[in-house]
């Protein structure tokens, strides 16, 4: 009998699984099918209505009243102006006394013009000539500019005391020669001196003559000397 009830119970159990299998199966398509039906039938959600209220301007405020009649402004009359009947005299301004001409005194033939009366014709006896204006000064040029006026002068030489103490050696002399407005050398200066021959070089110089110049003109010349 207990053979029976196993064997009962093993037939069973087949049912049993097909049952469980089944039940799987219909829950799966039911919640695939509510899936779907909720996914096509969405519905809208409408959105609130708005209401838009139009709020209009407060009136404007009432003219002020008119003022009583009775309370009108007095009129002020204006008063009539009197003018004078008495025309004022006219003002009489005294006369300015005109100068006196002064009697013309008659020149004298040979004087001067403004000069003082009763004095001396062509000025006081033993009186100087006005001294005469100075002279410009003279303007600094180029030496190459003036040496083109030249007309005559020798080159100056070295005395013979200095060619002797110093041989086979050069020495060189710098002088502002100045000349005045007849090409004439007025004055020369030693700019950079050589001891024991500037006078003998300063008078070769003062013999130089220049073409006539508008102004005095001065110019510095380098001389340079080879000793042998």
């Amino acid at each position: 009998m207990f053979d029976r009830y196993v064997a009962d119970k093993r037939k069973r159990r087949p049912l049993l699984y097909l049952a469980l299998v089944a039940s799987a199966i219909l829950e799966g398509a039911l919640i695939v099918f509510f899936i779907v039906y909720s996914i096509l039938h969405v519905e809208e959600v409408q959105p609130p209505p708005l209401t838009v209220t139009f709020i209009n301007a407060a009136p404007p405020p009432p003219p002020p009243p008119p003022p009583p009649k009775g309370t009108s402004k007095p009129k002020t009359k204006p008063k009539p102006v009197t003018q004078p009947t008495e025309v004022p005299k006219e003002i009489v301004q005294p006369k300015e006394k005109e100068p006196e001409e002064e009697p013309e005194s008659e020149g004298v033939e040979g004087g001067v013009e403004g000069g003082v009366p009763g004095g001396v014709v062509g000025g006081a006896v033993g009186s100087a000539p006005p001294p005469p204006p100075p002279p410009p000064k003279p303007v600094n040029k180029p030496a190459f500019l003036i040496k083109k006026d030249k007309i005559s002068g020798e080159l100056p030489r070295l005395p013979e005391v200095i060619k002797a103490q110093r041989k086979g050696s050069t020495v060189i002399g710098t002088y502002k020669i100045c000349i005045d407005t007849t090409g004439r050398v007025s004055e020369v200066t030693p700019v950079v001196s050589i001891p024991g021959a500037d006078e003998q070089v300063m008078a070769t110089l003062r013999t130089w003559l220049f073409r006539p110049q508008p102004i005095p003109i001065c110019f510095i010349d380098v001389f340079q000397f080879i000793i042998e």
